[in-house]
């Protein structure tokens, strides 16, 4: 079995490197240019301005990378391959990877340098191998040239690729009907008359043999599997025999550990049930439910194989709870806030049946609230809840005054993974004024949430989608002080793209249907805009509806559009350029979007992202700039 991973020499490192940097810059100076271009758009004064700051950064980023590109051929050793492509080159230049202290502090040890010219054919033959080639012809010249430097020019002929005379690839035994077996072996990707390649050869073979085992085959294994190579002729023949052995099914199920958890409880965090076909991945499905539930500090599952009776697993999960009491103070900022703290309390086990207490209070400059939420685990599956919230809440901003209590009951479960929805009843008091107005209602409001959430990480996703869709609403009749119905939807995508680049798009949309005025909606309830996840360039919730005296009251609907492209320049680093527009409304027909663009940059944290923005706005007479700084979760 041949290895295909590529390997790094210290000057591919060197290389791989300073082509990062180079990236970085070139990006920064790229979002540099396009802010200056909106930033100075539509004013002839600042032509002169906008046409010397764009020459000085794009002159910067051509230097950078002719500076860099001449550094990065300052090697000591360089060795250049010659007479191959694509991955085949790859696997060559892996296998001619300078040994570790060849190289120390600059000087080369000539001796070492000698020894390795000698290995080079013998390596390179050996890497070849698995594409086909085993008569390869390979030489090699070393010159030694001013200041201590070294070149090895690789020659290589690799001469005619052994072809496949015969592929025979075939199952046995009880599974050897299985349908994604046969599609698997009719679709093995090497055929009579292709060039003979190991690495796709091994990569079937253990596809064919994972595949058996995703069904439940634990038994599965090759009676026969061979690669008959004849040098003489150049001709290779394939044979494999697959014996599947029996289905094996999921058995008992065992929680073992100083567990105060119910069984009935611990069940509903299982992918799977007895009976069922056995599956690693329901295992770890399983086992990933248990971490993230809070509640264990340590989940080992063993799988019994070897006290399997009639081909039925038993299972033991053990388990080492974590303390169920919990209290938290955490701390953070933002512009739209300003400095935060909170205060949790957490029960995650009370009266030993999992359910849960939960007490929070939040402080901050604009808003102050107290919650206490208790929950009631269903057996169903571990989304399926009834909880039951009261909270208290005081939010002073630029546009509005809001004083609100609220009382909510919500049942949920599980629609698929990741799916979530559920049914609330909602009752709410409310005094709170806008502008010259203000509203003092009480409202009963029954509604439904239905939300989905994938992403491939938790702290720093790269690729994934979330949104939420909420319907609520409530009549005069019900006992409300006024009715209306309300429908809101967030969404979010992350696009991954070449070279560290990913696209960012956060969608929000909320549209109110009443027959009473205005002035009649809670002002809780009404949409404002503006903030550092709104429109940036705005203060928070600085945007909307205006009353009579001029200022905003909020509006009935809302659409609003974040665009990001970030290119990330480390581990936890990454710099931005952004767009964002939209606004809150009354009127499809009198919709005035807000817009404002900037660049930025973030620092991940296991705790939350560190976000500095710097935005403009755009559109209007008197453009303003505005800092969007955060620390930590927002509240």
């Amino acid at each position: 079995m041949y290895t295909m991973s590529r390997c790094v020499t210290e000057g591919d490192m060197y290389k791989s490197n300073m082509n990062k940097i180079v990236w970085g810059c070139t990006a920064v100076c790229s979002i540099i240019g396009a802010v200056i271009l909106l930033c100075f758009s539509g004013k002839s004064e600042n032509v002169k301005i906008k046409t010397m700051l764009l020459r000085l950064i794009y002159g910067f980023t051509l230097f950078f990378c002719i500076a860099t590109g001449l550094f990065a051929a300052d090697e000591p050793v360089q060795v250049i391959v010659e007479g191959l492509t694509g991955i085949e080159r790859s696997n060559v230049e892996a296998a001619l990877a300078l040994p570790q202290g060849l190289v120390h502090e600059g000087i080369v040890d000539k001796r070492w340098l000698g020894r390795f010219n000698q290995e080079i054919p013998e390596k390179v033959k050996k890497s070849l191998e698995p594409f086909g080639y085993f008569k390869t012809d390979v030489s090699t010249t070393l010159n030694k040239g001013d200041n201590e430097k070294y070149l090895i020019q690789v020659q290589i002929k690799k001469g005619e690729p052994v072809s496949l005379t015969a592929v025979r690839v075939s199952a046995a035994g009880p599974g050897a009907g299985e349908k994604a077996l046969i599609q698997l072996i009719e679709r093995f990707p090497l055929h009579t008359g292709d060039v003979l390649r190991q690495d796709i050869y091994e990569r079937a073979k253990n596809e064919l043999q994972n595949k058996m085992l995703d069904l439940g085959y634990l038994d599965a294994s090759f009676s026969v599997h061979k690669i008959s190579v004849s040098l003489n002729t150049l001709e290779a023949q394939i044979d494999i025999v697959l014996e599947t052995g029996f289905p094996y099914r999921f058995g008992d199920v065992v929680f073992s550990g100083n567990i105060s958890y119910p069984d009935t409880f611990l069940g509903r965090y299982l992918q799977f049930k007895r009976g069922e076909i056995f599956s690693y991945e329901k295992i770890a499905a399983t086992q990933a439910n248990l971490t993230n539930s809070d509640r264990f500090r340590e989940v080992v599952i063993h799988v019994k194989k070897e006290k399997a009776v009639d081909y039925s697993v038993p299972i033991e999960i053990a388990l080492v709870p974590s303390l169920p009491k919990r209290f938290k103070i955490g701390a953070g900022f933002g512009t739209d806030t300003g400095p935060r703290g909170s205060l949790y309390y957490r029960d995650v086990n009370i009266a030993r049946r999992g359910h849960e207490l939960l007490a929070e209070m939040t402080v901050s400059s604009t808003l102050q609230g107290i919650a206490t939420r208790y929950t009631i685990p269903g057996q169903k599956d571990k989304d399926t809840l009834t909880s039951f919230r009261i909270a208290a809440q005081q939010e002073d901003t630029q546009s509005y005054t809001i004083n609100l209590a609220t009382t909510e009951v919500e049942r949920s479960r599980s629609f698929g993974a990741r799916r979530v929805g559920s049914i609330f009843m909602q009752m709410q008091k409310e005094h709170s004024e806008a502008g010259n107005e203000r509203t003092n209602s009480f409202l009963i409001m029954p509604g439904i949430r239905f939300s989905e959430r994938r992403f491939d990480k938790l702290v720093r996703p790269t690729k994934g989608f979330h949104y939420q869709v909420e319907w609520k609403g409530t009549t005069k009749e019900m006992g409300s002080d006024t009715g209306f119905m309300q429908a809101i939807s967030k969404g979010e995508i992350i696009i991954p793209l070449p070279k560290g680049f990913s696209i960012l798009t956060r969608m929000q949309a909320g549209v109110t249907w009443q027959g009473d005025p205005l002035r009649d909606l809670p002002i809780s309830l009404r949409y404002f805009a503006g903030g550092d996840n709104s429109i940036r360039g705005y203060k928070y919730q600085s945007l909307g509806p205006k009353g009579s005296n001029g200022e905003v009251v909020g509006g009935k609907n809302i659409l609003i559009g974040n665009f990001e492209l970030e290119r990330a320049i480390s581990t936890n680093w990454g710099i931005a350029a952004f767009y964002d527009v939209g606004n809150a409304f009354n009127n499809f027909s009198n919709i005035d979007p807000a817009q404002g663009a900037g660049m930025g940059c973030r620092y991940y944290t296991p705790v939350g992202p560190i976000r500095l923005d710097l935005a403009r706005q755009i559109g209007v007479d008197s453009p303003g700039y505005r800092i969007h700084f955060s620390i930590g979760l927002e509240l």
